[in-house]
Protein backbone atom coordinates (compact mmCIF):
# COMPACT_ATOMS: atom_id res chain seq x y z
CA UNK A 1 0.00 0.00 0.00
CA UNK A 2 2.74 2.44 0.97
CA UNK A 3 4.52 2.05 -2.37
CA UNK A 4 1.30 2.57 -4.39
CA UNK A 5 2.00 -0.35 -6.73
CA UNK A 6 -1.15 -2.37 -6.09
CA UNK A 7 -3.53 -1.68 -8.99
CA UNK A 8 -6.96 -0.28 -8.20
CA UNK A 9 -8.56 -3.42 -9.59
CA UNK A 10 -7.12 -5.61 -6.80
CA UNK A 11 -9.41 -5.09 -3.81
CA UNK A 12 -8.66 -8.19 -1.75
CA UNK A 13 -6.21 -8.33 1.16
CA UNK A 14 -6.11 -4.55 1.38
CA UNK A 15 -7.03 -2.03 4.02
CA UNK A 16 -10.01 0.21 3.28
CA UNK A 17 -11.29 -2.18 0.55
CA UNK A 18 -14.38 -4.32 0.92
CA UNK A 19 -16.13 -6.86 -1.28
CA UNK A 20 -19.26 -4.68 -1.41
CA UNK A 21 -17.26 -1.84 -3.02
CA UNK A 22 -16.08 -4.27 -5.67
CA UNK A 23 -19.64 -5.46 -6.31
CA UNK A 24 -20.85 -1.87 -6.69
CA UNK A 25 -18.02 -1.04 -9.12
CA UNK A 26 -18.88 -4.06 -11.26
CA UNK A 27 -22.56 -3.08 -11.31
CA UNK A 28 -21.71 0.50 -12.31
CA UNK A 29 -19.53 -0.73 -15.19
CA UNK A 30 -22.36 -2.98 -16.40
CA UNK A 31 -24.83 -0.07 -16.17
CA UNK A 32 -22.45 2.16 -18.13
CA UNK A 33 -21.99 -0.50 -20.82
CA UNK A 34 -25.75 -0.88 -21.16
CA UNK A 35 -26.41 2.87 -21.28
CA UNK A 36 -23.70 3.46 -23.89
CA UNK A 37 -24.69 0.32 -25.82
CA UNK A 38 -21.10 -0.92 -25.80
CA UNK A 39 -20.25 -4.54 -26.48
CA UNK A 40 -18.09 -6.20 -23.86
CA UNK A 41 -16.55 -9.50 -22.94
CA UNK A 42 -16.53 -10.50 -19.29
CA UNK A 43 -14.60 -13.44 -17.86
CA UNK A 44 -15.24 -14.46 -14.26
CA UNK A 45 -12.49 -16.63 -12.85
CA UNK A 46 -11.99 -18.25 -9.47
CA UNK A 47 -8.31 -19.22 -9.33
CA UNK A 48 -9.05 -22.51 -7.58
CA UNK A 49 -6.31 -23.60 -5.18
CA UNK A 50 -4.22 -20.63 -6.30
CA UNK A 51 -2.10 -20.62 -3.13
CA UNK A 52 -1.08 -24.23 -3.88
CA UNK A 53 -0.08 -23.25 -7.42
CA UNK A 54 2.16 -20.28 -6.64
CA UNK A 55 5.55 -20.84 -8.29
CA UNK A 56 8.28 -19.94 -5.81
CA UNK A 57 10.57 -17.95 -8.10
CA UNK A 58 7.63 -15.89 -9.41
CA UNK A 59 6.51 -15.12 -5.86
CA UNK A 60 10.07 -14.20 -4.83
CA UNK A 61 10.37 -11.64 -7.63
CA UNK A 62 6.89 -10.24 -6.97
CA UNK A 63 7.50 -9.85 -3.23
CA UNK A 64 10.87 -8.15 -3.76
CA UNK A 65 9.15 -5.76 -6.19
CA UNK A 66 7.01 -4.76 -3.20
CA UNK A 67 10.13 -3.94 -1.21
CA UNK A 68 10.38 -7.04 0.95
CA UNK A 69 14.07 -7.71 1.67
CA UNK A 70 15.77 -10.63 -0.09
CA UNK A 71 16.77 -12.19 3.24
CA UNK A 72 13.13 -12.40 4.43
CA UNK A 73 11.91 -13.79 1.11
CA UNK A 74 14.76 -16.33 0.99
CA UNK A 75 14.13 -17.46 4.56
CA UNK A 76 10.42 -18.02 3.92
CA UNK A 77 10.89 -20.00 0.71
CA UNK A 78 13.82 -22.01 2.08
CA UNK A 79 11.57 -22.98 5.00
CA UNK A 80 8.77 -23.97 2.61
CA UNK A 81 11.23 -25.99 0.50
CA UNK A 82 12.52 -27.93 3.52
CA UNK A 83 9.12 -28.47 5.16
CA UNK A 84 7.91 -31.91 6.13
CA UNK A 85 4.18 -32.25 5.47
CA UNK A 86 1.38 -34.11 7.24
CA UNK A 87 -2.33 -34.29 6.68
CA UNK A 88 -4.57 -32.56 9.22
CA UNK A 89 -8.26 -33.49 9.45
CA UNK A 90 -11.04 -33.20 11.98
CA UNK A 91 -9.84 -36.55 13.35
CA UNK A 92 -6.34 -35.25 14.07
CA UNK A 93 -2.92 -35.09 12.40
CA UNK A 94 -1.53 -38.00 10.42
CA UNK A 95 1.46 -39.82 11.88
CA UNK A 96 2.92 -40.35 8.40
CA UNK A 97 4.87 -37.45 6.94
CA UNK A 98 5.89 -36.76 3.36
CA UNK A 99 8.38 -34.69 1.40
CA UNK A 100 9.11 -34.43 -2.31
CA UNK A 101 11.24 -37.30 -3.66
CA UNK A 102 13.19 -34.95 -5.93
CA UNK A 103 15.46 -32.01 -5.13
CA UNK A 104 12.75 -29.74 -6.57
CA UNK A 105 10.55 -28.62 -3.65
CA UNK A 106 6.78 -28.63 -3.68
CA UNK A 107 5.51 -25.33 -5.05
CA UNK A 108 2.81 -23.19 -3.46
CA UNK A 109 2.85 -21.32 -0.21
CA UNK A 110 0.91 -23.88 1.80
CA UNK A 111 -2.59 -23.75 3.19
CA UNK A 112 -2.80 -21.54 6.26
CA UNK A 113 0.32 -19.53 5.42
CA UNK A 114 -0.51 -15.98 6.48
CA UNK A 115 1.66 -14.62 3.66
CA UNK A 116 -0.41 -16.42 1.00
CA UNK A 117 -2.87 -13.58 0.28
CA UNK A 118 -0.04 -11.02 0.14
CA UNK A 119 1.87 -13.25 -2.29
CA UNK A 120 -1.19 -13.56 -4.51
CA UNK A 121 -1.74 -9.77 -4.46
CA UNK A 122 1.92 -9.20 -5.40
CA UNK A 123 1.71 -11.65 -8.31
CA UNK A 124 -1.68 -10.45 -9.55
CA UNK A 125 -0.52 -6.82 -9.38
CA UNK A 126 2.09 -7.61 -12.03
CA UNK A 127 -0.47 -9.38 -14.22
CA UNK A 128 -2.97 -6.50 -13.90
CA UNK A 129 -0.27 -3.95 -14.77
CA UNK A 130 0.57 -6.00 -17.86
CA UNK A 131 -3.09 -6.00 -18.98
CA UNK A 132 -3.39 -2.27 -18.33
CA UNK A 133 -0.22 -1.48 -20.29
CA UNK A 134 -1.58 -3.42 -23.28
CA UNK A 135 -4.79 -1.38 -23.21
CA UNK A 136 -7.20 -4.14 -22.22
CA UNK A 137 -10.29 -3.22 -20.24
CA UNK A 138 -13.16 -0.79 -20.17
CA UNK A 139 -12.99 2.98 -20.51
CA UNK A 140 -15.67 5.62 -20.46
CA UNK A 141 -16.02 9.34 -19.88
CA UNK A 142 -18.00 10.68 -16.95
CA UNK A 143 -21.09 12.73 -17.79
CA UNK A 144 -20.46 15.65 -15.42
CA UNK A 145 -16.69 16.15 -15.41
CA UNK A 146 -15.74 14.49 -18.72
CA UNK A 147 -13.00 12.53 -16.93
CA UNK A 148 -11.91 9.16 -18.28
CA UNK A 149 -12.69 6.16 -16.09
CA UNK A 150 -10.72 2.97 -16.77
CA UNK A 151 -10.82 -0.56 -15.39
CA UNK A 152 -9.34 -3.80 -16.71
CA UNK A 153 -10.48 -6.14 -13.96
CA UNK A 154 -12.03 -6.49 -10.54
CA UNK A 155 -10.16 -8.82 -8.18
CA UNK A 156 -10.87 -9.92 -4.66
CA UNK A 157 -7.84 -12.05 -3.77
CA UNK A 158 -8.21 -15.01 -6.18
CA UNK A 159 -11.67 -14.21 -7.60
CA UNK A 160 -11.23 -12.10 -10.71
CA UNK A 161 -13.52 -10.54 -13.28
CA UNK A 162 -11.58 -9.53 -16.40
CA UNK A 163 -13.31 -7.33 -18.95
CA UNK A 164 -12.74 -6.00 -22.41
CA UNK A 165 -15.06 -3.52 -24.11
CA UNK A 166 -15.29 -2.11 -27.57
CA UNK A 167 -14.57 1.58 -28.10
CA UNK A 168 -17.26 1.90 -30.77
CA UNK A 169 -20.95 1.40 -29.92
CA UNK A 170 -21.31 -0.22 -33.35
CA UNK A 171 -18.70 -2.90 -32.61
CA UNK A 172 -20.28 -6.33 -32.54
CA UNK A 173 -19.57 -9.01 -29.98
CA UNK A 174 -18.04 -11.15 -32.73
CA UNK A 175 -15.60 -8.37 -33.63
CA UNK A 176 -14.62 -7.99 -29.97
CA UNK A 177 -14.13 -11.71 -29.39
CA UNK A 178 -10.46 -11.99 -30.54
CA UNK A 179 -9.32 -9.37 -28.02
CA UNK A 180 -11.30 -11.07 -25.24
CA UNK A 181 -9.68 -14.41 -25.96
Amino acid sequence: EAQHIIPAGQCGSRKQHQAIDLALSKRLVWDSLILQRQSAGWISNDAKSCFDRIVHWVARVALMRFGIPWEAVKMMFDTLAEATHRVRTGFGDSTTTFRPDSPIPFQGCGQGNGAGPAMWVAISAILIDMMDSEGFGFSSRTALTDEEVFASCFCFVDDTDVMESGDDPNMSGEALLPSVQ
